[in-house]
């Protein structure tokens, strides 16, 4: 079975923008590139800044369902979030999309992937959060989810600035720091002391005028 509209235009917009970038990528280019006309194509997607981000809303899911398919078919905690930030990182650097727009106009980029919008940062901590709390049961809801949104957080940065080392060494590395954080917190019954930041607007500083 073939593509349907939706996905021939976003598919069109990740190859087009895979050559020309997004700053020239233009709605016509797509619209040629899917076979459609352009109004097929503003029919399914308001503006080109629409367009834009629902591509890479496509392709963060993608790299979700990936990670999250890989750590779901492996029981060891640590071996499964290692294997998980592997295949993130793998894919990072492979993607087409992505390593044009890192090398030549990250700018355009960082506002999609770092903004709140749910369909980013917080649909992909969901699954990363429940697939933790089946791996470590012992931790409460709350360090379950801010664990869940520093790994996705530390995946983002990544895919925009990749580190060095080879993915085994950063995931194995990642993996045991975050694991044995949790477990501690997990053994002492303690709160989580480190407040990491969640994909929320902060709230309002009662004591000043807004």
């Amino acid at each position: 079975m073939g593509q349907g509209t939706e996905e021939r235009i976003l598919s069109a917009t990740v190859e087009v923008a895979s050559i020309h970038g997004l700053g020239r990528l233009s709605v016509a280019d797509v619209a040629k590139r899917a076979g459609l006309s352009r109004p097929t194509v503003y029919k399914h997607f308001a503006t080109k800044d629409a367009l834009v981000a629902a591509a890479v809303w496509r392709e963060t899911a993608a790299t979700v369902e990936a990670v999250t398919t890989t750590m779901a078919g492996i029981a060891d905690p640590g071996e499964a979030l290692a294997a998980g930030v592997v295949v993130a990182l793998r894919r990072a650097r492979e993607h087409p999309l992505l390593d044009r727009v890192v090398r030549t106009e990250p700018e355009r980029l960082v506002p999609l992937l770092t903004s709140d919008d749910p369909r980013v940062l917080s649909v992909a901590r969901a699954p990363i959060e429940a697939i933790v709390g089946d791996r470590l049961p012992s931790l409460d809801t709350m360090t379950r989810r801010r664990l869940a949104d520093m790994i996705v957080r530390l995946l983002v940065s990544w895919s925009l600035s990749a580190p060095d080392d080879p993915p085994e060494v950063v995931a194995s590395v990642v993996a045991s720091l975050l694991l044995d954080g949790a477990r501690s917190v997990a053994g002492s019954g303690a709160a989580v002391a480190v407040t990491f930041p969640v994909a929320t607007a902060p709230h309002p500083d009662p004591g000043r005028d807004h």
